[in-house]
């Protein structure tokens, strides 16, 4: 099991800028001082939000532990002082934080074969379970991964599950290097068609969606310029 911390940020419109700032230079002091905790920073694109997301992965929670509390990182990299001021500015900035934690689904998954690399942009669809139909809503998913290859598919799809956080929701990753090759993906319905017959497809696709309380995709970008990656991401 590997596990998947998200802090999402909305941040207000008119202090955006600052907050970039403020996050790049957090970024560029952790990459100074080798700091072990390691994240990458996306920006909602397209979709409800102009929010940024600050992912962070660890192999369990015994590993995330070791790495201490985001409060603690700030101390480590900027200095105690600066720190606290950092804290405060970013505080200016910011209308909601919001955190969960998920862990992967290689079951419900049609991973790319580089998982190392991060994508310069993703579609993330987030998939809400309607109370006893997580099973149907995880065979769409499921479905969904197995139709890729069927039909020889450009989309790769990473699946996963929260377990500290909303516990109906599961959300899936397709990774993009740009918006282009959404032409060459069909959407779900349409592969489930192809992959299993309009028959089964359809059912699949439509016992699926019954069983969710709501489903929405947006895009995402990376902002490597606001991470702190991993040694080749």
């Amino acid at each position: 099991m590997s596990i998947v911390n998200v802090l999402s940020i909305e941040v207000r419109p008119d202090k955006f800028r600052k907050y970039e700032g403020l996050c790049h230079e957090l970024a560029e002091h952790a990459k100074e001082r080798h700091d072990p905790m390691h994240w990458t920073a996306h920006q909602t694109r397209i979709g409800p939000s102009n929010a940024m997301h600050f992912v962070l992965a660890a192999e369990d929670f015994s590993a995330l532990s070791a790495l201490g509390t985001p409060e603690e990182m700030f101390g480590r990299v900027l200095g105690e002082k600066r720190a606290h001021e950092w804290i405060e500015k970013v505080d200016d900035c910011v209308v909601i934080r919001q955190q969960e934690i998920s862990v992967d689904r290689p079951d419900l998954s049609y991973p790319p074969d580089d998982l190392t690399r991060t994508a310069p942009l993703a579609v993330v669809t987030l998939a809400r379970a309607r109370p006893g139909q997580q099973d149907a809503c995880e065979e769409l998913i499921r479905k969904v991964a197995e139709a890729i290859p069927k039909v020889d598919d450009a989309a790769r799809i990473i699946s996963y599950q929260t377990i500290l956080g909303d516990l109906s929701q599961y959300w899936t990753i397709r990774p993009l290097q740009s918006l282009a090759e959404l032409d060459r993906q069909l959407p779900p319905a349409e592969l489930l068609n192809r992959a299993f017959g309009p028959a089964e497809g359809g059912l699949i696709f439509r016992s699926g969606l019954e069983a969710m309380a709501a489903v929405e995709r947006r895009v995402v970008a990376y902002r490597r310029e606001l991470s702190n990656p991993p040694e080749g991401a």
